[in-house]
């Protein structure tokens, strides 16, 4: 699937029905005043983290995966909701 293959307003394909609804308020993007864009994208990263946390929650996940916890970026732990800049 390319980006071409994506409808406007539609969410891209997932495997769960929690990461498409988790994604769904991305539809809204082009209806969004650019003012309006990081509450958009708060919503979708909260949902993508209560989706992570119940995996997590109910033992889902990959046995030996990286500790979720930490963040991409030198492998300091993340907070929860902090940009990635400041995972330092």
């Amino acid at each position: 699937m390319t980006d071409s293959d994506i409808a406007p307003g539609e969410p891209p394909a997932s495997g769960t029905d929690g990461v498409r609804a988790a994604l769904s308020p991305l539809g809204e993007l082009a209806q969004t005043p650019v003012s309006g864009h990081v509450g958009v994208f708060e919503r979708v990263l909260t949902g993508l983290e209560t989706v992570l946390a119940s995996v997590e929650d109910s033992g889902g996940g990959e046995s030996g995966r990286a500790d979720s916890r930490v963040g991409a970026l030198g492998g300091q732990p993340a907070e929860a909701g902090t940009p990635p800049e400041n995972h330092r």
